[in-house]
C-alpha cells in the first residue's frame, strides 16, 4: 500500500522484528503528513495484532514504536485541543486517525498481553509488564475520548480486552502499585497507578455518552486524572440496604458494558465504584469557579461560565439514582420530513443566497460579504437550486451555486422546547453536539434555528439527533471590527476592517422565552464588551456584546445594546435615537448593506436589557 516501507520489510511481520527495525521504520516516515504516518503505522501494527507467538525482538519493538509514536499522537490531538492552529476540517480529519492510531496500539498491546498470560513470560517480558498494562489502558482512553466524534458505532468494543487486563492487574497485586503517567501534550509524568488508568476509561465512557462537543470532552478528559486520585474501585458486595439504593456505580468485568447505575441483582464479578469523593472535588471546583476574584484560566479553551455548566451537569450524571427529567412540555409524536443546513458557515450562505435569489429582480445590487471568504462582492445571483448534494438518498436533491451542502431527514417526535431528528449522514463529523442546525419542513416556512443537544449513532450511517429550539426566522447581517487606527495605514477605513457574517433573530415569546433581539457570530470573533459595527440599508450600527446566552465551540449565540446610530442615507439624516443626532453620510461614501434596515429590526429600536439565561438546556 505505502511503497516508501518496502525496503525496511523483514519478515512476515514488517518492520517489527527488532528496536533497531522499528527506529529505521520510524525515520522512513513523512513528517509533513501526520496522517500518512498514522496510516503507515498502524498497518504495521495490523501484522502483530491477530499473532499469538510474538518474539522478544518483536515485543520491544512495539515498546519502542509506541515510544516513539507518543509525539505523533499530540500532533494529531493538539490542533482542536488548544482551540488554534489548523482548520476544523483538518481537526476532524485528525481525530479519526488519532482513534485509529490507538486502536491499533490497543489491539497490539492486547495480543502481546494474552501472550504473556497464557505462557510463563521470560524476564525480558517480565520487567516491562506494568508498561503494557498502562500504555493499553492509556491508548483506549483515546480511542474512548474520540469513539462520539467517530464513525465507530459499537460501544462494546474493548470492554473485554480492557476488564481482562485489569483483571490480571488485580490478580498480580499490580493494580495499585505507583508508577509515572503522562498523557497527552503533558511535558512531564504524574503519579499514578493502573487502577486509576482503568477508571479513568470507565469515566470517559460513563461521561462522555453523545452529549458534549469535542471541546467539552477533551476538557472533561484532562479533569478526569485528579478525580481519580480519590476514586478506587471495591470487590465487596452490594449494600444490604432496605429503605435505599446502593449509592455506588457497578462494572461487571465479566460483561462487554463499562460502569452502570447497580440493580437489585449483581451478578458476574462485579466491582464498586463510589463516586462521593469525585462528587466533593466537583463541588469545590465549582464554589472557586462561582468567585469573581479568582483569575480566569486562560489555557482552557472554555469560558468560566462553560465550565461552570458543565460541572453541573456532570455532577448530575454522576449520581448513582438518576436524577428526573423535567420537560418543558410533552413530547409528542411527529411524522414529518425536514430539509437541514449544519454550521454557521453554510446557514449563513443559505440565508444570503435566498435573500439574493428574492432581489434578484432588482435593477441594482448592494455589496455583500461572502460568508466563506470574507471578501466583498457586489453580484446579485439569481434563483436556483440552494443544496449541493451530499451523496445518497437523504441528501437534498439539487445542487446550486450556493455550494450549501443540505439534508433531508425525518422528524419523529417534538415538544416546546425541540425535537428528534434521524437522518442520514456520510461523514460522521459533520453533525456533533454543539453544532448549529437550520431546517423547516416545507420551502414557504421560515428556517428554525436549533442546536444539537444529542446524537445517538444507530445502524449503518443513520443517527438521531436532539436538537433544541434557539429562535426562528433568522436574517444574516454583516458585522465589521473596529478600525485599527495603531497601524499608520492611508487605506481607506473600510478597506482596513474585517468582515463577517452573524445571524440576526428577533425576540421570542416561545422557547426561548426572550424579550430582546440576539446575535450569533463565530467563536473567534467573541469578545464579551467588545464593540462591532452592523451594516444595513438606512444605517451603520455599533453594538456591544454582551455576556453569551450560549457558548458553543463553533458559534457563541448572545444580546447585545445599540451604542450609535450614524446614518447612510438621506431619508434618516437629522433622525435622533438614543438621545444623540443621527450623522449624515460622509460625502462619496457608497453605503455598505447587510440586509434591509426595516427587516433587520434595528431601526429605531429600543437598546434590550442585559441578556438571562436562556433556559434550561
Amino acid at each position: 500500500m505505502l511503497e516508501f516501507l518496502n525496503p525496511i520489510l523483514r519478515g512476515p511481520a514488517g518492520p517489527l522484528t527488532s528496536v533497531t527495525a522499528a527506529d529505521d521504520f520510524w525515520q522512513l516516515l513523512p513528517r509533513e503528513d501526520p496522517i500518512a504516518a498514522q496510516r503507515a503505522v498502524s498497518e504495521a501494527l495490523s501484522a502483530l495484532a491477530p499473532r499469538d507467538n510474538l518474539t522478544l525482538g518483536q515485543f520491544r519493538a512495539l515498546l519502542a514504536l509506541d515510544q516513539l509514536a507518543r509525539g505523533l499522537g499530540d500532533v494529531l490531538l493538539v490542533d482542536y485541543l488548544t482551540g488554534c492552529g489548523q482548520s476544523q476540517s483538518w481537526a476532524t480529519r485528525a481525530w479519526q486517525s488519532a482513534h485509529a492510531l490507538s486502536r491499533s496500539f490497543g489491539q497490539a498491546f492486547e495480543c502481546a498481553l494474552r501472550q504473556i498470560q497464557d505462557s510463563e513470560p521470560s524476564r525480558g517480558w517480565r520487567e516491562h509488564l506494568t508498561t503494557v498494562l498502562l500504555r493499553l489502558f492509556q491508548h483506549r482512553q483515546v480511542e474512548f475520548l474520540l469513539r462520539p466524534f467517530t464513525g465507530e458505532h459499537s460501544d462494546l468494543d474493548g470492554w473485554a480486552g480492557l476488564h481482562g487486563a485489569y483483571r490480571y492487574a488485580e490478580s498480580i497485586g499490580a493494580r495499585r502499585h505507583p508508577l509515572v503517567s503522562r498523557h497527552c501534550h503533558e511535558e512531564c509524568g504524574e503519579a499514578s497507578t493502573l487502577e486509576r488508568e482503568y477508571i479513568h476509561v470507565l469515566l470517559l465512557q460513563l461521561l462522555n455518552g453523545g452529549h458534549l462537543s469535542p471541546y467539552e470532552a477533551f476538557w472533561l478528559n484532562r479533569q478526569i486524572p485528579r478525580w481519580c486520585a480519590v476514586l478506587s474501585l471495591q470487590a465487596e458486595p452490594a449494600l444490604a440496604v432496605a429503605d435505599r439504593a446502593d449509592p455506588r456505580f457497578v462494572v461487571d468485568l465479566d460483561s462487554a458494558a463499562g460502569l452502570v447505575r447497580p440493580c437489585h441483582s449483581v451478578g458476574g464479578t462485579p466491582r464498586f465504584l463510589d463516586p462521593a469523593p469525585m462528587l466533593g472535588l466537583i463541588r469545590a471546583e465549582i464554589a472557586a469557579l462561582s468567585d469573581p476574584a479568582r483569575p480566569a484560566d486562560r489555557s482552557s479553551p472554555l469560558r468560566r461560565s462553560r465550565q461552570l455548566k458543565l460541572l453541573g451537569t456532570i455532577a448530575t450524571n454522576c449520581r448513582p439514582k438518576a436524577a428526573p427529567i423535567d420537560r418543558r412540555g410533552a413530547r409528542l409524536p411527529a411524522v414529518s420530513t425536514v430539509e437541514a443546513v449544519v454550521g454557521l458557515t453554510q446557514i449563513t450562505r443559505l440565508l444570503r443566497h435566498e435573500r439574493r435569489a428574492k432581489a434578484a429582480a432588482t435593477p441594482w445590487a448592494l455589496p455583500e460579504i461572502d460568508a466563506g471568504t470574507n471578501t466583498v462582492t457586489g453580484e446579485s445571483t439569481a434563483a436556483a437550486g440552494l443544496w449541493q448534494s451530499s451523496g445518497g438518498r437523504d441528501s437534498a436533491p439539487m445542487a446550486g451555486e450556493s455550494g450549501v451542502q443540505g439534508f433531508v431527514w425525518h422528524m419523529k417526535d417534538r415538544s416546546e422546547s425541540g425535537c428528534r431528528l434521524r437522518g442520514k449522514i456520510v461523514n460522521p463529523n459533520r453533525v456533533l453536539p454543539g453544532a448549529l442546525v437550520a431546517f423547516r419542513e416545507r420551502h414557504d416556512v421560515p428556517w428554525t434555528l436549533a442546536v444539537v443537544r444529542r446524537l445517538r449513532k444507530r445502524i449503518g450511517d443513520r443517527i438521531d439527533i436532539g436538537v433544541e429550539y434557539v429562535g426562528r426566522s433568522p436574517l444574516v447581517v454583516t458585522l465589521a471590527a473596529e478600525v485599527d487606527r495603531t497601524t499608520g495605514s492611508t487605506a481607506a477605513p473600510d478597506r482596513k476592517r474585517k468582515y463577517y457574517a452573524a445571524i440576526h433573530l428577533h425576540e421570542s415569546s416561545g422557547h426561548p422565552h426572550l424579550p430582546f433581539r440576539t446575535l450569533i457570530l463565530s467563536a473567534r470573533e467573541f469578545n464579551a464588551g467588545r464593540c462591532l459595527s452592523l451594516k444595513s440599508d438606512g444605517a451603520e450600527y455599533t453594538v456591544r456584546l454582551k455576556e453569551p446566552i450560549e457558548e458553543q465551540d463553533s458559534f457563541v449565540w448572545l444580546s447585545y445594546e445599540l451604542v450609535f446610530r450614524l446614518a447612510t442615507d438621506r431619508q434618516t439624516q437629522g433622525r435622533s435615537y438614543g438621545g444623540r443626532l443621527a450623522i449624515a453620510r460622509r460625502p462619496n461614501r457608497a453605503p455598505l448593506a447587510a440586509r434591509p434596515a426595516a427587516a433587520a429590526g434595528l431601526a429605531m429600536a429600543p437598546a434590550p436589557r442585559r441578556a438571562g439565561d436562556a433556559g434550561k438546556t
